[in-house]
């Protein structure tokens, strides 16, 4: 079950424009229960002024696009960096470092096998392995 303060917010972030998995990354939610709980409410999301004119991801300004050039997602390198760096630290990852065994906390990077670069470096070489 889940509470009326995350469907409120779900609600609003849809509205508002976001992707579904965006949502369910920031609220920590399956992007299948997002779907749902936008479905079910018959909400809209807001529409963006103009085709080819959506908006910065991070601060919402109105971008425009170049023709015959990949579409922007971000109004400047700025926004960019702050929203990457932002999204980075949402979820911690506990991981167990696959030299030493020692549990370390990863930000951003899920597939870390290591707790450092000694470790690293130790198993790289063989160096202590039975």
């Amino acid at each position: 079950m889940i509470p009326n303060i995350k469907k409120e917010a779900v609600l609003s972030m849809y509205q508002q424009g976001q992707k579904y998995n965006e949502i369910a990354e920031s609220l920590f939610l399956s992007p299948n229960t997002v779907k749902s709980i936008c479905r079910r409410s018959g909400i809209k999301p807001i529409q963006m002024d103009k085709p080819g004119h959506e908006r910065c991801r991070n601060c919402g300004v109105p971008l425009r696009h170049s023709p015959g050039s990949k579409p922007k997602t971000f109004c400047s390198d700025r926004c960019r960096y702050t929203w990457w760096n932002r999204r980075r630290k949402l979820q911690p990852h506990h991981l167990v470092c696959s030299y030493c065994g020692r549990r370390f906390i990863s930000y951003g990077n899920k597939k870390r096998k290591f707790c450092g670069r000694e470790c690293y470096l130790l198993s790289r070489h063989g160096e202590g392995l039975p």
